[in-house]
């Protein structure tokens, strides 16, 4: 998730001022044009983003003609929320609309009980900088605001192991390194879920049906590689010696010049997104289960 981070944020700084410039459509975005074909000519209604920021909610603005009536975006990151609100209001769906700072394990005031669609944009990887130890609680939550009949849409990146066999390995060895970073500056990281673990969990909750499981191998530039460097680069001021700095930043200098190296010749393929479609069942007026066709 650093990686895709990353690369959203640089994108946010370089876009238009522009709002039309900023909004992102499924047409070229190849996780949400997934979604909005899994959602077919079923309208949005009333959505929840239940992670948000601004790479979700640049494509969230676009849904108006999608059937979408509302959306309520929620982070636990209170200069997230600023960010939000501000883009919002730059692309003109700040009105009628509902931002929320909180975390889903505390007080989180939503302005309605239930919606019609439910995104998890990386949520689940990034629950263990915010609620670490409650991915399996989060995944009940999410569906306890779904309404019967309506969709959750759980977006992830398949973890990168520790190692691997060519090229390859030259992102396992950054995210190792980034990773060790962020923990000698005092902070979390992310944890990211494989694909099965997230379909292990929907098999566990009554009354939801798995609807279509995705996959998107993921091309790996050097630009790409090298941001994931600079995320560990700007917590070396955090790092309790400056001699353990100086080390690093030595051990970082050559991961940099290798990435350069092996990505000279083009992109690495290596790993992949996923995007998991859920749906809720309806219950009949005897409460037994009706699932949606």
């Amino acid at each position: 998730i650093y990686f895709l981070n990353s690369l959203l944020s640089l994108l946010a700084i370089n876009s238009s001022k522009m709002g039309e410039g900023k909004l992102v459509y499924g047409k070229d975005d190849v996780l949400f044009g997934k979604i909005e074909e899994q959602q077919s000519e079923t309208p949005f209604g009333n959505l929840l983003d239940a992670g948000t920021g601004i790479h979700s909610l640049r494509w969230i603005a676009t849904l108006g003609d999608k059937g979408m009536t509302s959306f309520t975006a929620v982070t636990a990151d209170k200069t997230m929320k600023k960010n939000v609100q501000d883009e919002a209001e730059r692309l003109g769906v700040h009105e009628g609309n509902h931002i929320v700072v909180g975390n889903w394990f505390s007080k989180l005031d939503l302005p309605y009980n239930q919606y019609d669609t439910i995104l998890a944009d990386y949520l689940i990887g990034a629950l263990d900088g915010f609620s670490p130890y409650r991915q399996e609680e989060m995944m009940q939550k999410l569906v306890s605001f779904l309404k019967p009949g309506g969709t959750l849409y759980i977006v992830g990146l398949e973890p990168i192991p520790d190692f691997v066999e060519g090229p390859a390995n030259i992102i396992c060895k950054v995210r190792r390194v980034r990773d060790a970073c962020i923990l000698l500056a005092g902070h979390r990281m992310y944890r990211e879920y494989p694909v099965e673990w997230i379909q292990t969990q929907i098999e566990k909750i009554p009354n939801l049906s798995l609807k279509d499981t995705s996959s998107f191998p993921i091309l790996y530039r050097y630009n790409t590689i090298v941001r994931q460097l600079d995320v560990g680069r700007r917590k070396f001021p955090l790092f309790p010696k400056t001699t353990l700095a100086k080390a690093m930043e030595e051990v970082v200098d050559e991961l940099d010049k290798e990435a350069l190296a092996l990505t000279k010749d083009g992109p690495i393929k290596f790993g992949f997104d996923y995007v998991v479609s859920v749906q809720k069942a309806f219950l009949d007026e005897n409460n037994m289960t009706r699932h949606c066709e």
